[in-house]
């Protein structure tokens, strides 16, 4: 049972740039997965430095979709708006089936995404970060 505190109608908004967020990544569309994005937006993929700005997050998301068919799916399990920013916490499951053939990697995890709303776009990822809970391997 995901967990919403706030307007029902901020919710439902926030609601869609995720979906858009998940439906533009599973079907590789790198132009509407960056507009989910603020324009000073940070990302921070694991194991990778971050990435800041909508620019630098969309040539990551390029050089994922030049090497990988993304399938991944969200369960959220908690969304609260505090004035014109939101944070959202959840779980993920993600496969990377290789463009060049080759076993999928599996992975899933948790994340946090953190929303703003303001200069007239509406809600946007302002900040988003994950990790697997897979254990790192025997070194």
């Amino acid at each position: 049972m995901t967990e919403r505190y706030g307007d029902a109608a901020e919710l439902r908004l926030i609601d869609l740039v995720r979906d858009n967020h998940v439906g533009a990544l599973n079907t590789g569309d790198a132009e509407a997965w960056t507009a989910q994005f603020a324009g000073d937006g940070v990302q921070m993929p694991p194991n990778a430095p971050e990435n800041v700005g909508k620019e630098r997050i969309r040539q990551w998301f390029v050089g994922l979709l030049s090497a990988f068919k993304v399938q991944f799916e969200l369960d959220v399990e908690e969304v609260r708006i505090v004035g014109d920013w939101a944070f959202e916490r959840g779980g993920y499951a993600i496969s990377l089936n290789p463009v060049a053939g080759g076993p999928a990697m599996v992975d899933n995890g948790k994340y946090i995404t953190i929303y703003r709303q303001g200069d007239g776009n509406g809600w946007k990822i302002a900040r988003d970060i994950w990790n697997s809970n897979s254990p790192i391997p025997a070194q």
